[in-house]
C-alpha cells in the first residue's frame, strides 16, 4: 500500500514537473528557463546550509537539557528532503523544497507528520531512571540500587577446548 501511494505521488509529480517546465519554456524561452532552475538551485542550497545549522543548533540545545530532540530530527529529515527537490531541476520541486526551508512551514509539517504517527518518539529516559550529568543526554549512569548485584559469570556448557584460556 505505502509504495503504491509513493510510485503514484512520484509518477504525478514527474508529470505536473514536466508541465510546468513547458509552460515557463514557452512564455520565457529556453534558455531564460535553464537559468531560472540553476538561480532557484543556487539560492536553495544556500538557504539549507543556513538552515541546517540552524536546526542542528536547536537539537544540541535540546539534547544539553535532556530532552528528546524529536521535532529537530523529523525537521532534519524534511531540509534534506528539501535538499534533494532543490537540486533536482524543476519549478514544483523547488517549490516544494523552499517551502520547506522556511522554518514556521518546516515547523508545521514536522509537528503534523508526529502527530501522524509516521515518526515514533520515544522518551530519552525511557526504562531506567538516570541522574542528570555531563553526557549530551544528561546522563551519568543509572542510579545505585541495592537490588543490583555485580560479579562475573564462566559459560559451562562448552566443551573445555572451546573455552578462552586465561
Amino acid at each position: 500500500m505505502w509504495f503504491r501511494n509513493f510510485f503514484l505521488l512520484f509518477i504525478v509529480l514527474a508529470v505536473a514537473e514536466i508541465y510546468v517546465l513547458i509552460s515557463v519554456g514557452s512564455l520565457i524561452g529556453a534558455i531564460p528557463t535553464i537559468g531560472l532552475i540553476l538561480l532557484t538551485g543556487i539560492i536553495g542550497v544556500t538557504m539549507l546550509k543556513q538552515q541546517g545549522f540552524s536546526v542542528f543548533a536547536k537539537l544540541q540545545e535540546k539534547m544539553r537539557q535532556g530532552q528528546a530532540p524529536a521535532q529537530e530530527m523529523v525537521e532534519g529529515v524534511l531540509l534534506i528532503i528539501a535538499g534533494a527537490f532543490l537540486i533536482t531541476p524543476g519549478f514544483v520541486t523547488d517549490a516544494i523544497g523552499f517551502l520547506w526551508l522556511i522554518p514556521q512551514t518546516r515547523e508545521y509539517f514536522a509537528k503534523a507528520l508526529i502527530k501522524k504517527g509516521m515518526f515514533k518518539v520515544q522518551g530519552m529516559h525511557a526504562g531506567a531512571s538516570y541522574q542528570a550529568g555531563g553526557n549530551p543526554f544528561g546522563q551519568t549512569r543509572p542510579q545505585d540500587d541495592e537490588n543490583t548485584v555485580d560479579g562475573e559469570y564462566e559459560r559451562t556448557d562448552k566443551p573445555e577446548r572451546d573455552r578462552l584460556e586465561k
